[in-house]
């Protein structure tokens, strides 16, 4: 899965199931949100009225953002009357246009490739204009159109439209690109004949961007049937062909929703790639947390030992914990970690280590890292919690501290990171009323926790 598409779906099971403050700004996160709008009017915003207001790009811009400050937002290189032609010349020469964001038209500028090189997501919609060219109002009120050059038409946006996604991802490999299909701007015309002549217009040209779009792994948002059950609401200026602040705000809706849906997609495939199997371990039969031993070797992230045993109710070492989370969520180190005494460990466990440090799973005490030492519930809590604060960008911040008596006297990361585990369901108190948060983890209960917690992610 992409490097958005990851953070987004963070983000999005974050907020489904976690009261996530939202007080840090997006500069301050340690993964700032690049989004690109490119296209036509619709792009730019052109509203009703003809005016540059608020148009689909920022009703996206404004839900991908995080607490007061937006994410980096740039519709720029968005224009009134833009053909596909129009996007891919503006990449080829490679334009410079002022930054235009949430806040306006700023003085700042930015040039198309670099734009494309730091976005994480790119909107696109364009193809609208290179058709029109072969329609014609009648006097009467109808419409007559081309056919020979429609179909040349249909053919060339698919063609153009291939080259920008080429163009995109020869900078960009990484980036997700949804596009906003076109949809059938004269709905208030009467003439039953002229409607059906629209409407197979704009579904013949849907189906062969969808085609193009698809095909290059980008997400396709087919709006046509949205503004059509929506006519007067959205398009409520019947002299202009581009909608209003509340069809734009719908259209944004739906194509986070179809991204989203594509992003969850994803995550199943993902999950449903590997088989769950029996572990072969000859000492968890009868044991409480087969199932979840099971799924952890499956997926391999705990190991057993060489006897054939699993040892599930054996202490787990501060080491063995910081290896298996490592395993669990990929992380990968860059450098070495600056702890004294883990020199006598394999280099691979050297290098977990060093991955959880880089994550901020743990923090130096002194240049000692004391891997040996037995992990403890409120120890692990604490882990987990900086690992989602790592993905998300965020700190948590609960509503209310989980209601255990045995807690209080604990630090407050330490009671937050408690409440966190206990709040999304991964963890339960040894009690209704307490912990236990002192007491040592051992190979089972670490198992259960991480296979929950990688669900919730």
């Amino acid at each position: 899965m992409k490097k958005f598409s990851i953070f987004a779906a963070l983000i999005l099971v974050l907020q489904l199931v976690l009261p996530v403050s939202l007080s840090a700004s997006a500069e301050d996160s340690s993964e700032v949100l690049n989004y690109l709008a490119l296209g036509d009017s619709l792009a730019a915003g052109t509203n009703e009225k003809g005016e540059i207001g608020l148009g689909y790009a920022d009703y996206i811009a404004q839900s991908f953002s995080i607490g007061e400050e937006p994410i980096n937002y740039n519709k720029g290189f968005a224009f009134p009357g833009y053909t596909t032609v129009n996007v891919l010349n503006d990449i080829e020469n490679n334009v410079t246009k002022p930054i235009y964001n949430l806040d306006g038209q700023s003085t700042k500028t930015a040039t198309i490739q670099q734009a494309i090189k730091e976005a994480h997501l790119i909107t696109l919609s364009v193809g609208a204009n290179d058709m029109l060219k072969n329609v014609t109002r009648t006097e009467a009120g109808g419409f007559s159109y081309d056919a020979a050059g429609v179909l040349q038409t249909i053919q060339q946006v698919s063609t153009n439209y291939k080259k920008i996604f080429d163009s995109i991802y020869a900078l960009n490999p990484e980036v997700d690109i949804i596009v906003m299909g076109l949809y059938n701007p004269f709905l208030y015309l009467q003439d039953s004949t002229v409607q059906e002549q629209l409407n197979t217009l704009v579904t013949t040209i849907n189906n062969s961007i969808k085609t193009v779009v698809e095909e290059n792994e980008g997400i396709f948002s087919d709006v046509s049937s949205l503004i059509a059950e929506n006519a007067k609401a959205f398009l409520s200026n019947s002299n202009n062909i581009h909608l209003n602040e509340a069809g734009y705000d719908a259209v944004a809706a739906l194509m986070i929703e179809d991204y989203f849906a594509d992003i969850l997609g994803d995550l199943e495939d993902e999950f449903t790639e590997i088989v769950i199997e029996e572990a072969p371990f000859t000492d968890i039969k009868n044991h409480w947390g087969k199932d979840y031993i099971d799924v952890a070797y499956s997926y391999g992230i705990m190991k057993g030992n060489e006897d054939g045993t699993f040892k599930p109710n054996v202490n787990v070492t501060r080491a063995q914990a910081v290896s298996v989370i490592v395993r669990a969520f990929e992380l990968e180190a860059t450098n070495a970690a600056p702890f004294k005494d883990i020199s006598q460990y394999s280099q691979d466990t050297q290098n977990e280590i060093a991955a959880a440090y880089e994550a901020g799973l743990i923090r130096e005490n002194d240049g000692y890292f004391n891997p040996k030492g037995q992990i403890t519930r409120a120890q692990l809590a604490l882990m987990l919690m900086r690992l989602s604060n790592s993905f998300v960008g965020e700190e948590y911040i609960p509503e209310s501290i989980a209601p255990f008596k045995d807690i209080v006297n604990f630090d407050r990361e330490t009671q937050v990171a408690i409440t966190f585990l206990y709040d999304i369901g991964v963890v339960d108190g040894t009690s209704a009323t307490t912990f236990s948060p002192k007491d040592n983890l051992t190979r089972a209960q670490l198992a259960k926790i991480l296979v929950l917690a990688m669900s919730e992610e």
